[in-house]
């Protein structure tokens, strides 16, 4: 049987209310990876896994994690297997409010989300709302003394916004902000035309260097596909990475889908049920 590494993410569905054109979530490509979704008591037998393997950090995820009725049983138990463990819950923050952020604090969950554009809001989450919501969101987290981490995908209909973003962001709250370019997997196979080049890429992490210090955390991510699946060659010659350093997929991190399989990267579409073992450069382990 497989052992789980240190650090796990948990995608307890693929249920979501956006419909980001960017979504890197494999399912969206490879319908069974994510159904049937586990129910409660299966996601509990994950636990108990975690707990007998050692894992030491938690992220819970989707999907919208929000859409469980029974999170918080989830995440409850989660804390009397693994008291010790750091969580931390990602979540597009449409259904957080002020009490369910005080839940959080009280069981020692860090909270992440993302902010995918400005006047590009709706756009990018497939949806019709506006930006202002998620900012509020963001000072009641610092307000009640949380903290509340952001992620930004940046795309050809919101680079030119980059900077207003990440100024955003921080003025309301953000306890950090990561900014990566999106991503050619999930659903983003269908929305190649938004994926920067290297070049406009670069620009915009160059205008993120430029603005006066904010005094938040911040870091860049630079893939553009995953090394971890066999990817077509059009796509190795447009969006490889030359600096791209081996991915410890599957020794130091892993992901258990909706439908309780592990996966060594949240990108690849293998499900691993034997031990883990090498990561070869096409994705595959070998056991």
């Amino acid at each position: 049987m497989i052992r789980y590494p240190r650090h796990l993410t948990l995608e307890l569905t693929a249920k979501c209310n956006f419909r980001c054109p960017y979504c890197y979530c494999v399912w969206h490509e490879f319908p069974a990876l994510g159904r049937p979704e586990l129910d409660v008591d299966g996601w509990l037998r994950v636990l108990d896994k975690c707990a007998a393997d050692g894992v030491k950090d938690i992220l819970f995820t989707g999907g919208e994690a929000l859409l469980r009725k029974d999170l918080f049983e989830i995440v409850d138990t989660a804390r009397a297997r693994l008291p010790d463990a750091t969580f931390s819950l990602f979540t597009n923050a449409s259904r957080l409010t002020a009490p369910l952020i005080d839940s959080f604090k009280e069981r020692r969950v860090s909270l992440a989300t993302s902010l995918q554009g400005l006047r590009t809001y709706g756009e990018m989450t497939g949806t019709r709302r506006k930006f202002n919501r998620l900012l509020s969101v963001l000072t009641t987290a610092s307000e009640h003394e949380w903290p509340m981490a952001v992620s930004m995908t940046i795309t050809k209909a919101n680079c030119d916004e980059a900077a207003d973003m990440f100024v955003a962001a921080a003025l309301s709250g953000a306890s950090r902000i990561q900014m990566g370019a999106m991503m050619a997997e999930g659903r983003g196979r269908e929305h190649l035309d938004l994926m920067l080049t290297r070049e406009e890429w670069e620009r915009v992490k160059a205008s993120i260097r430029e603005l006066p210090d904010a005094h938040v955390p911040y870091s860049f991510c630079d893939e553009f596909i995953c090394a971890c699946r066999t990817q077509p060659e059009d796509f190795l010659r447009k969006w490889s990475d030359p600096h791209h350093k081996p991915c410890p997929a599957g020794r130091d991190f892993g992901v258990v889908g909706p439908n309780g399989k592990f996966r060594a990267c949240l990108h690849t579409v293998e499900e691993i049920t034997g031990s883990i073992g090498r990561m070869t450069p096409g994705g595959l382990c070998v056991f």
